[in-house]
């Protein structure tokens, strides 16, 4: 191949043309579904049934233990009526209530008796407090010296009896007592010692209490009572002292006042502004020698004067159309005219002082209203300071006023409560020991060693599959080929199989490649090492290429770039048996190595990398001395990395590595480059500017989530067509169903030598 010549090279197929995957959205996380559940437990299995197995031992092993050396203890009770049931509870009440001023209708009187006297919660926490409770442990400890506050704190147990009605708890006036131990007869002593001292304290410590806060309150009445007529008296002074009733009457009375003011007072600044301009326009008038107009706005009191004025006028014109300007007659009519006018000039200075007299009381009542007005505001600032006062002792009123009711109702309710408490409380159930049928003692708990070993055992199972699910949570790859497809939401163009001979077969390719490049011009080749790789690996190949023909029927593949996420992911190995898959099938395939920072590619065909694409691009070497022909294919041809470069991007971004691109499109069928990882570096998005697109190869159980979302945001900034991603390293045996199919299958060989 002759780069001397200049070709006329057609440019690369429109990628808009290939129905590319949509990557511009983030890949999201797989929702959780049933297939991928059983998935994580067959791959988890073993962790779980692990885990749940070592839990449900030492779990269910501390649970015989407890079992064992657990102490049977057995409960005795008693229960105590602390309310009448009588009629005289509700009277009692319906007493109490009609003397604190509450209002009773006839559905409160039918609903009385269902309220109680007793406050039940601070009653069991009286009788369980250690006043109560100091006298009768000194008696308990006689007999039984072990006990203590806190041992028969931890023992004893005090509750209001319930029961249900209308689906909710209805409290009755039963206190339940109940006292557990190992010992029966303790049980038995307890709690008889319990039921006199809570008899005795319902006949004689809780009345002293009553009595004692009934005492309180009579010494704090008239205090309070001498507070609220102190605060009385203020009030009413306060309001002799204003002349007012209540704040707001006296209030609302100012308000109509200043707003009666102030509309006078608009009024007032209306008719003055007429007034003055009526009389600035009268002044001017008047020097003008023009009182006609000054009296016709007074028509009603000077008509007389006008209507002689108009007659004469009228003479006036008749005398002119009969006699000379100069004649008697006329001149007589003027001077008439004339003493007319002198007349009204009079009557117009009159209606002028009139007007200035109106101006001038207009002026006395608006200082008359500003003067009100001013009076008023200084008794509305006056008034605030009053109302403040007002409603400080109205409020310190209310306050003392409320406190002095609360008090005499409490003192009735006192004096009820005590009078009530005079009855003693009464033993429903005598102290006895719980007994089963058999009459033996019926044990607190029983033992249900069983059951709770079999819980256990549920529990930790589930314990063992949650962790399972969380060592599968936690390891971040992929693990079946459904689950990088759902990832990356990418085609999924072929799934490779675990080929556990490919290290050996690459070890020796490896150790060929090394030969050949330590070899000398003048030696011999070393004979080409023949790969013999499963069928079921070859056909996936054989599929893969296949789906990469059939993305486009109409402008097929004719250039791809063959990249993965990260390092060790096995791109360089999918380049390397796509090529020489297609090359098989009778496809002149060239396959470039454009990992110009690690090369893999002479290492996989085992060949020579002395000169490869970097010394194509930096040098003027000509592409028959560069690339290679495979010596298994002669389909096949390879153009190495060549010699390390220190710029690999300059290379790969040179108008020599583009001009060369086209020139191995135009003269291959098919051209693949195997490119660096897609994190971190931009070899891989160069070199698929170029191309029709790229195929992104991941590791099932080795490739991180994490890589292939980076690697996938890299290519959609840089606007990279993805063709499809291939699930690589599938840990999977051969279906026996397709047995038959590779029994005798034979992989063609080619070992002729081509000249490009």
């Amino acid at each position: 191949m002759d780069t001397d010549h200049e070709y006329q090279l057609p440019r690369n197929q429109s990628k808009s043309s290939l129905p590319t995957p949509d990557i511009s959205g983030e890949a999201e996380e797989q929702s959780v579904d049933l297939a991928w559940v059983i998935s994580v437990i067959r791959r988890r299995a073993m962790i779980m049934v692990a885990s749940g197995i070592a839990l449900t031992t030492i779990i269910g092993g501390l649970v015989v233990v407890v079992a064992k050396t657990s102490v049977i203890e057995y409960q005795g009770s008693f229960r105590m009526l602390v309310e009448p049931v009588t009629v005289e509870g509700r009277l009692a009440k319906l007493s109490l209530m009609a003397q604190s001023g509450v209002n009773i209708s006839s559905n409160d009187i039918s609903r009385i008796g269902d309220s109680d006297l007793v406050d039940y919660e601070t009653q069991i926490r009286v009788l369980k407090s250690p006043k109560l409770m100091a006298p009768l442990i000194k008696e308990l400890q006689t007999r039984y010296p072990e006990i203590t506050y806190a041992k028969l704190m931890q023992n004893l147990a005090i509750s209001r009896i319930s029961y249900e009605l209308d689906g909710k708890l209805v409290g009755t006036k039963l206190l339940d007592v109940l006292y557990k131990d190992p010992d029966t007869e303790k049980i038995n002593y307890v709690l008889t010692q319990l039921a006199d001292t809570f008899l005795n304290y319902s006949l004689q410590e809780r009345l002293t209490s009553l009595r004692q806060g009934v005492n309180f309150i009579n010494s704090q009445l008239p205090q309070v009572q001498q507070q609220v007529n102190s605060l009385q008296l203020q009030m009413q002074q306060l309001r002799e002292e204003n002349n007012m009733t209540t704040p707001d009457i006296t209030a609302r009375g100012l308000g109509d006042q200043i707003n009666y003011l102030e509309s006078e007072r608009l009024k007032a600044l209306a008719e003055l502004a007429q007034n003055q301009g009526a009389y600035a326009q009268i002044v001017r008038e008047l020097s003008e020698g023009d009182p006609t107009s000054v009296l016709a706005r007074e028509w009603q009191t000077y008509q007389g004067i006008l209507g002689q004025l108009q007659s004469i006028d009228g003479q006036i014109g008749v005398a002119k159309g009969q006699f000379l300007e100069n004649s008697p007659p006329v001149q007589a009519l003027r001077d008439q005219r004339a003493s007319i006018i002198e007349a009204m000039q009079v009557q117009g200075q009159t209606v002028e002082n009139t007007l200035a007299n109106r101006i001038r009381e207009l002026d006395a009542r608006l200082e008359g209203i500003n003067r009100q007005q001013g009076e008023i505001n200084n008794r509305v600032t006056i008034f605030a300071d009053v109302v403040r006062r007002y409603s400080d002792i109205e409020r310190d009123l209310v306050i003392a006023t409320d406190s002095l009711k609360q008090l005499l109702a409490k003192r009735e309710a006192l004096n009820l409560d005590s009078s009530q408490r005079e009855i003693p409380w009464e033993m429903v159930s005598p102290p006895e020991i719980w007994l089963d049928q058999q009459g033996k003692p019926f044990p607190v708990e029983a033992r249900k060693t069983a059951r709770t070993l079999a819980i256990v055992a549920v529990l930790s199972m589930l314990f063992g599959v949650g962790i399972g699910f969380i060592v599968e949570i936690m390891n971040t790859v992929f693990h079946t080929a459904e689950e990088i497809r759902g990832a990356t939401r990418l085609r999924l163009l072929g799934t490779i199989p675990f080929d556990q001979e490919l290290k050996k077969r690459q070890r020796k390719l490896k150790r060929l490649a090394s030969l050949l490049e330590r070899a000398k011009p003048t030696e011999p080749e070393a004979e080409a090492y023949q790969e013999d790789p499963s069928p079921y690996f070859i056909e996936a190949f054989r599929s893969l290429y296949t789906n990469i023909r059939l993305l486009s029927s109409s402008n097929p593949i004719q250039s791809l770039v063959v990249s993965s996420a990260a390092p060790g992911d096995g791109k360089s190995t999918v380049a390397t048996q796509l090529a020489k898959t297609a090359a098989s099938i009778g496809v002149r395939v060239l396959l470039v190595d454009g990992d110009l920072r690690n090369p893999q590619i002479h290492q996989c065909v085992g060949l020579s990398n002395k000169r490869g694409l970097s010394e194509a691009i930096a040098t003027d070497v000509s592409l028959n001395d560069v690339i290679q022909v495979s010596p298994s294919d002669d389909k096949l041809f390879v153009l190495t990395a060549g010699r390390y470069h220190a710029e690999p991007i300059k290379l790969l971004s040179s108008d020599k590595m583009q001009y060369l691109m086209e020139q191995f499109q135009a003269f291959f069928d098919l051209v693949i480059y195997d490119s660096p990882p897609l994190v971190g570096l931009s070899d891989a998005a160069i070199l698929e500017a170029n191309t029709d697109g790229l195929i992104l190869v991941v590791n099932i159980a080795k490739t991180d989530r994490g890589a292939v979302k980076r690697a996938l945001d890299g290519l959609r900034v840089s606007g990279a067509s993805v063709l499809g991603v291939v699930a690589n390293g599938l840990k999977t045996k051969m279906p026996k169903v397709y047995s038959s199919y590779y029994r005798n299958y034979r992989r063609p060989k080619a070992e002729q030598e081509v000249n490009l």
